[in-house]
Parts: structure tokens; C-alpha cells; sequence
């Protein structure tokens, strides 16, 4: 009978804990995310950061919309739509070529100084 009680508490304890960390695990979620939307009123800064009244309307949108069951994702594809991607300071990966450009062209660049050392090299 003592030991069922014990076991009880633990399983309770368990559970408790359980529950604790899953509702942590959505906020730090919710936090790193807001780290990724730009403040449209401040320069540079992520709502996270910033204290603004729009920064704090936007936290609260967003808190609501993922408690509703929203995932991120959709969140951010909701407010591109309705702000743009100047939104977000991770960008869409349709840039990757915009992002790329300057890598391509510096390893171009690289290997064609490469060659020219070695072709003066052999003379």
C-alpha cells in the first residue's frame, strides 16, 4: 500500500515535469522566433529586442496565433504576405542565388589569381 503511494507521487511528479518543460519548449520557441521578425519601426532590431508599440502588438498576434495551434511557419508565411519579407531577417530561399552571387564570384576570382601564379610560375 505505501509503496502504490510512492509510486503515484512519482508518476504525479513526472507528469508535472513533463508538462512544465512542453510549456517552456513553446515559449523558447516563441522566443527565438521573435528573434527573426524585424521591428518595421526600429532600425534593425527584432521585436524580441525592441520595445515599441507595434513590437509588443506583433508578440501579442503572434502568441495568440500559435496558442490557437498555428505553427511557426505558417505564422511567418502570414506575415510575409501581409508585410513583406522585409519582415523577416531570414530570407526566403528563392535568394539563394542573390545570396550567392558574391561566393561564386569570389571563388571565380580565386582560381583564375591561381592560375596566373602558376602559368608566371613556369615561365
Amino acid at each position: 500500500m505505501k509503496m502504490s503511494k510512492i509510486i503515484y507521487k512519482l508518476i504525479l511528479i513526472l507528469l508535472l515535469i513533463f508538462v512544465s518543460a512542453e510549456s517552456f519548449a513553446g515559449v523558447n520557441e516563441l522566443s527565438d522566433y521573435y528573434k527573426t521578425v524585424r521591428c518595421l519601426v526600429c532600425e534593425g532590431q527584432s521585436i524580441q529586442e525592441s520595445d515599441t508599440e507595434f513590437a509588443i502588438n506583433l508578440k501579442e498576434q503572434i502568441q495568440k496565433k500559435y496558442s490557437s495551434g498555428m505553427s511557426i511557419e505558417e505564422i511567418n508565411q502570414e506575415l510575409i504576405k501581409i508585410y513583406g519579407e522585409e519582415i523577416s531577417f531570414n530570407p526566403p530561399k528563392n535568394h539563394i542565388l542573390l545570396w550567392g552571387t558574391p561566393l561564386i564570384v569570389l571563388i571565380i576570382i580565386f582560381i583564375f589569381i591561381r592560375n596566373k601564379i602558376r602559368f608566371f610560375r613556369k615561365l
